[in-house]
């Protein structure tokens, strides 16, 4: 190995401590790898160092986030969770079975975050009316997903790159569903260790956790300690805020409370208002105020107000007013990432109050300030209208009970719109990125989805992480490094025969992936696989299909999206990933060597 692949090897290197070490974002870190190879000279030409920017593949995936996107937005979910309360009734391994295997089924055509969002709303409500803890749901649906992406080329982005660089070696890349063969049995395994072994190592969940159990508002407000902080308030003629806004009175701003709901007496006419922002409070004016009771004490002083307590009934005529609570997690790819709810105007832009904020099972005081984050859980309240509209809003999921009222009636048209993406390559009509990209214009055209949410869906991240990191690969592969590595693993492995090759090339992308990301482990391992097959070892397409089973190999750790995305709603702990994927993870290795092994190709 010559100076240009130890250069190869130190940019390797310090792009995954970066990765790990989190001193930047992850798709910084890849942009600057193509710079890394152009300055180095690895490459005669300096703009072979952006050839991922026009690779087919990454094409081909931006297109499948936006026809995933197009399913999500249709109202499949309802009918998912429609038929599975329908058939399984309370029964929890039928729920478990349905769940995981309606979850899988989609993630074959959508990426494991998108189909965990799809389906969180789906399992939140089942568990409720079925009464069964969250926590027993959520963490095996979000496993399903991750099975899920190993049912097709288009499930998850490594499948995509694999299938790629098969077609950069032989001229054909895997068929759509040539991972199936083996993707089906995995999901199978998977399903039947969490009916066995992994619902016993699932929580039970503390009485601090039962919050996520409610299934109505009143239970909602209950659970979050609502009722416990919630007063009531009589605004006197002499009060300073009368004839202020609310804004203007500093309710929320100086004394941090949170005005839930006016009521207005005008004669015989009772009205109840939503507390806007530039409502103006007259005397006479009942406020309900949500805070401590410190804080209400210090302000009805203050103010010249009277004070009262809400009394049992308030919730009661609160939500009775058209009014609701509502539980709204953060969902992937929203721009809310990474802002504060003062930033984002929440309340102006949506009309609802956020009263609580909850992060992996533990409030935040300052919600208004705080950053979010994915998986974070907010309680909102105000008009159910509102409530309702949010749930069309793909940045937010409404994990109340909302299967009823979603409009269904988009769902075969989506479902149809798949096929334009899925039939031509089986057929030989057209490649995958063309048929994907005819798709998803589709998607946007039939109505399915608006171009705003279609520029939403993408997520730019992946797209970026794969674009910066694929030229990586390709200089791993000509400098010798991945013949180096392969001679080195297959010293280690050849004399304990093909399934011991098999399974190092499985791990080495499975910890990579944990570790980092699974499109980088596809991009560094491939190479390395194909050194292996030309030595004989093992067929190419197995040596390959080994990698990218390995990349979906990502159960222990809570950082992947689709595991945060449950954090909460699930009440869960790190322990709780580890416990109950270290075995998945197992039967995952033990079911892709096995099957491989005995079918090679």
């Amino acid at each position: 190995m010559g100076i240009d692949g130890w250069i190869a090897v130190a940019i390797l290197v310090l792009a995954a401590v970066v990765f790990v070490r989190k001193w930047a974002p992850p798709e910084v870190v890849a942009l600057g790898i193509p710079v890394l190879l152009a300055i180095a000279g690895i490459f005669p030409d300096p703009l072979t160092a952006l050839q991922g920017f026009g690779n087919p593949a990454v094409i081909a995936l931006g297109a499948i986030f936006v026809v995933g996107a197009g399913l999500q937005s249709s109202g499949i979910a309802a009918l998912f969770a429609r038929m599975i309360l329908r058939v399984s009734g309370q029964n929890e391994w039928k729920i478990l079975t349905l769940l995981m295997s309606c979850t899988a089924a989609v993630s074959g055509f959508m990426s494991n975050a998108a189909s965990t969002a799809l389906f969180l709303p789906t399992a939140v409500t089942v568990s409720r009316r079925a009464l069964i803890a969250p926590s027993r749901l959520l963490l095996p649906m979000a496993s399903a997903a991750v099975l899920g992406g190993t049912l097709t080329v288009v499930g998850t982005p490594p499948n995509l790159l694999i299938s790629q660089f098969l077609e950069g070696r032989t001229g054909t890349p895997f068929s759509i569903f040539r991972f199936t063969m083996i993707g089906i049995p995995l999901v199978v395994a998977g399903i039947l260790y969490t009916l066995t072994i992994g619902r016993k190592l699932l929580p039970k969940r503390s009485h601090e956790e039962r919050m996520r159990d409610a299934d109505l508002p009143e239970d909602l407000a209950v659970n979050y300690g609502f009722t416990r902080n919630l007063s009531r308030m009589r605004i006197p003629p002499e009060s300073t805020v009368a004839g202020q806004t609310i804004a203007e009175s500093g309710i929320r701003s100086r004394h941090g409370l949170l005005v839930v709901l006016v009521h207005r007496r005008k004669g015989l006419v009772s009205r109840y208002l939503d507390p806007k922002p530039d409502l103006v409070l007259q005397p006479g004016d009942f406020l309900y105020i949500e805070g401590d009771d410190e804080s209400a004490w210090r302000f009805a002083e203050e103010e010249g107000l009277q004070f009262g307590l809400a009394g049992p009934g308030a919730i009661e005529r609160i939500l009775g007013r058209g009014h609701t609570l509502a539980e709204v997690s953060i969902a992937p790819r929203s721009p809310a990432v990474g802002k504060t709810l003062a930033e984002l105007r929440f309340r102006d832009h949506h009309g609802l109050n956020v009263v609580s904020f909850w992060r992996q099972g533990k409030s935040i005081p300052d919600s208004a300030n705080t950053t979010l984050e994915v998986g974070d859980t907010l309680l909102v309240s105000g008009p159910t209208t509102h409530v309702v509209r949010l749930q069309s809003d793909s940045d937010y999921i409404v994990l109340t009970d909302q299967s009823e009222a979603i409009d269904v009636g988009r769902a075969p048209r989506a479902l149809s719109i798949l096929l334009v993406a899925v039939l031509p390559p089986i057929l030989g009509i057209a490649p995958l990125a063309i048929s994907a990209l005819a798709a998803a214009i589709l998607m946007i055209g039939s109505g399915c989805l608006s171009i705003e949410e279609a520029r939403r869906s993408i997520e730019w991240k992946v797209v970026l992480l794969i674009a910066g990191t694929l030229p990586l690969g390709l200089a791993l592969e000509t400098t010798g490094v991945a013949a180096l590595a392969a001679h080195a693993l297959l010293g280690a492995t050849l004399p304990l025969g093909a399934p011991a090759v098999i399974g190092s090339l499985f791990f080495l992308a499975a910890v990579i992936s944990v570790t980092s990301s699974n499109s980088a482990a596809a991009v560094i391992i491939a190479p390395i696989a194909a050194e292996v097959a030309t030595r004989g070892a093992l067929g190419l397409e197995t040596a390959l299909l080994a990698v990218a089973y390995g990349c979906s190999c990502a159960f222990i750790l809570p950082m992947a999206q689709w595991n945060l995305m449950v954090m909460a709603p699930g009440g869960y702990q790190a322990r709780d990933f580890f416990r109950f994927g270290i075995g998945l993870s197992l039967v995952m290795g033990a079911t892709v060597v096995g099957l491989l092994s005995i079918r090679p190709g």
